[in-house]
């Protein structure tokens, strides 16, 4: 069982996004995924929710994925629940609380979305030497809304200042996300529902978290 955390203490750079897709991309390979949303938000958790619920973990309606918030898992993470599955992905919010610092160090490892920008390099070192300073591993940074258009150069610039820090895994910006959050389904379940043939660049996203999701399950299992 690995435990694997999502966290930029910047907001709006796809945290919860990233879980869902990824939780969804893991559970196709088989894997058995609980989500534990940190976030006093509670958007992963709202995003999951169903009526399936035992004391502390609830069932989705998803095979292979289950979901909880962080003081539910309190309760349980040191019972045998947790090991009846193979990945557990905690949603952590933007803050950097001593709360924040004490999950980071009780996770394997995290990794880091980031949007590309000017300041985004300053911000990605405090995050790297926070999650340094715990003890925990970082698995790797990954961009996400990534648009060719606007973004080619700043790419570039990103992979020679953090090397092979930067994930190969890169996430297109799409429309698609916010239409498919407010479907409450993961963006691959939103096309399948709607017959969007997998052609042209809608599943280019798809692609993507299917790519970040093999490269993530590579690092851990290794």
């Amino acid at each position: 069982m690995k435990k694997i955390g999502i966290y930029n203490n910047k907001g709006g750079v796809a945290k919860t996004t990233s879980i869902i897709n990824l939780a969804y991309a893991f559970a196709k390979r088989g894997k058995r995924i609980l989500v534990v949303d940190c976030d006093c938000q509670e958007n992963c958790f709202s995003f999951f929710f169903s009526d399936k619920s035992t004391k502390e973990i609830f069932d989705t309606e998803y095979d292979n994925i289950s979901h909880t918030t962080w003081d539910k898992f309190n309760s349980v993470k040191e019972t045998s629940i947790i090991n009846e599955y193979d990945y557990i992905l905690f949603d952590l919010p933007p803050a950097l609380s001593d709360e924040v610092k004490l999950i980071i160090k009780y996770l394997d490892a995290v990794y880091v979305p980031t949007m590309l920008g000017e300041f985004e390099i300053q911000g990605l070192k405090k995050v790297t030497d926070e999650i340094n300073h715990q003890g925990t591993k970082l698995g790797g940074i990954f961009v996400t809304m990534f648009q060719a258009k606007n973004d080619k150069e700043l790419i570039e610039d990103f992979r020679r200042i953090l090397q092979n820090r930067l994930m190969k895994s890169v996430i297109p910006y799409s429309t698609t996300v916010r239409e498919s959050q407010k479907s409450g389904l993961p963006i691959e379940a939103y096309f399948i529902e709607r017959n969007v043939p997998n052609i042209g660049t809608a599943w280019k996203i798809v692609n993507a978290y299917e790519a970040l999701a093999d490269e993530i399950i590579k690092e851990v299992e290794a």
